[in-house]
């Protein structure tokens, strides 16, 4: 009776078994593609990125940036100032399973100079005041904790966590609001009602943010990627 069982159920094991394959080839198919990866960098499934085709992406505002930054030294001249932290930030993204493309987000902010300092913002993360002292870091006359890297990089990492979960780990609209405040973008998205970045009408500055930050990425891999090589561990 039960040889009989099994093979009857056999053919539904065998539907079963091949639903699985496809799923795990469709998985595999849609890995993540920047930067590259470290060695013993775990399980790409692990990361928390919901949408990481953004990093790929060539959407015609992307392309508009990645010719800019192709033709100048900018990303040259960022990974060169970023070679001594990397490491670092690469290891504090990692304890939060944060994608590894967001370490590279000082490109955009600062170029990678910690002592930076816009007039509202500073550091390698270009904090500002409210939103440093609300990741925990100190502000006063005898001390700015934005400045300290190692400080400013754990709060930046706890900060994208925050922003990520807040947006389902989308990470354009999280990044988005890393520039523009994720109360205006909560907004905007509801005003507009869309999750979809690159359908959001924004103020210019948060609007070209994220098409910026992905060109320069793009350029990093396409053009230096012995540059990022050097900061893998």
């Amino acid at each position: 009776m039960v040889h009989s069982t099994l093979h009857n159920t056999a053919p539904l094991r065998l539907a079963l078994l091949l639903v699985l394959v496809t799923a795990l080839l469709g998985a595999c198919a849609n890995s993540r593609a920047l930067p590259p990866a470290r060695a013993g960098g775990g399980d790409a499934a692990e990361v928390k990125d919901n949408r990481p085709d953004i990093w790929s992406s060539d959407h015609r505002r992307v392309r508009q940036f990645r010719k800019y930054y192709a033709r100048t030294s900018t990303v040259e001249t960022a990974l060169e100032n970023g070679r001594r932290y990397l490491p670092a930030i690469l290891e504090e993204f990692a304890k939060r399973r944060l994608p590894e493309e967001l370490a590279y987000l000082p490109m955009l902010e600062s170029r990678f100079e910690n002592r930076a300092d816009s007039g509202h913002a500073r550091g390698l993360w270009q904090f500002t005041p409210q939103t440093a002292e609300q990741m925990g870091l100190r502000i006063g006359m005898m001390v700015d904790d934005r400045l300290n890297w190692r400080k400013a990089t754990a709060a930046a990492a706890k900060y994208l966590d925050e922003l990520g979960r807040q947006f389902n780990y989308n990470w354009a609209l999280a990044l988005a609001a890393y520039n523009g405040g994720p109360n205006y973008i909560s907004d905007e998205m509801g005003r507009q009602r869309s999750w979809n970045f690159w359908d959001l009408r924004l103020r210019r500055e948060t609007a070209e943010y994220v098409p910026r930050f992905i060109a320069m990425l793009q350029v990093a891999r396409e053009k230096y990627a012995h540059m990022i090589a050097a900061t893998l561990r």
